[in-house]
């Protein structure tokens, strides 16, 4: 019985040191991303007036880096498994497509159960899912990653007006319900407008998507933005919903709340 007290509690010592040294490597992987983000020089980009109207009404300056958000966010990993909550911290560059986002479902303590490191940094795009914050189970490379990060980067520019008066690789287009905007590599979404002038409608055709067989299919995809406001100076869509649309039919998989929101 000693031995066999011995040996779990041995087992049970290296579980642990295995797991210290995942998490470790999973803040590494993180810390690396942000590198590359901070690393991108500031620029000063030339929109349409029509963009740059929008930019300072949202309280744009064209000064900072960087945008740091929080959320309290829901996600259903594939249709119809329910959706789980999962806080998320995110850093959005502004002066060139760029993001990392990270996202711990909680389990114990410092313990995650999952932890998801999504990102686009350097023209490169990851996903990448471990299990208890330290087990790999998913990571995602590649073309069709890279243009689902860059999309989503533009997706998200309500959270990141700044962006428009910076970040010199985004072309807009004005249409006539509001702007279109694009990547030189192609990616590309549209935003509608509402009577007050807020971007609360993003739509975009053929964004890669994990199919059932577990390889990609492009969908079309939609998101919404809602109660704007005023945070570190800029008004900002503090709800926020995406989803894909199948046979026809809009299905969020994200939705959240943005409960801490700066420019720095």
């Amino acid at each position: 019985m000693k031995w066999a007290v011995l040996i779990l509690a041995a087992l049970v010592v290296l579980a642990l040191v295995a797991m210290g040294v995942g998490l470790w490597r999973t803040a590494r992987l993180a810390d690396d991303i942000r590198a590359r983000l901070d690393a991108v020089e500031p620029t000063t980009a030339n929109p349409p007036a029509q963009v740059r109207d929008w930019a300072r009404r949202m309280g744009a300056t064209g000064a900072p880096a960087r945008v740091i958000l929080t959320q309290q966010a829901e996600i259903e990993m594939r249709p119809g498994a329910g959706f789980s909550p999962i806080p998320a911290r995110q850093v959005i560059a502004l002066s060139a497509p760029g993001f990392l986002w990270q996202a711990r479902q909680p389990l114990l303590g410092p313990i995650p159960a999952a932890q998801v490191i999504d990102s686009y940094a350097a023209g490169q795009g990851l996903l990448a899912v471990r299990i208890l914050g330290a087990i790999p189970v998913a990571t995602a490379t590649g073309p069709e990653i890279d243009r689902a990060e860059e999309m989503r980067y533009l997706a998200e520019l309500p959270w990141a007006p700044d962006a428009a008066l910076l970040n010199p690789a985004l072309n807009w287009t004005v249409t006539e319900t509001g702007f279109t905007v694009s990547l030189p590599s192609g990616a590309s979404v549209d935003f509608e407008l509402n009577d007050a002038g807020h971007m609360t409608t993003m739509r975009a055709n053929g964004r890669p998507a994990t199919g059932p067989d577990g390889g990609f299919e492009l969908l079309d995809w939609e998101g919404h933005f809602s109660d704007f406001t005023r945070m570190d100076g800029r008004l900002i869509p503090k709800r926020g919903e995406v989803g894909y649309i199948r046979d026809g039919t809009y299905t969020p998989y994200w939705r959240g709340e943005v409960t801490s929101w700066q420019v720095e």
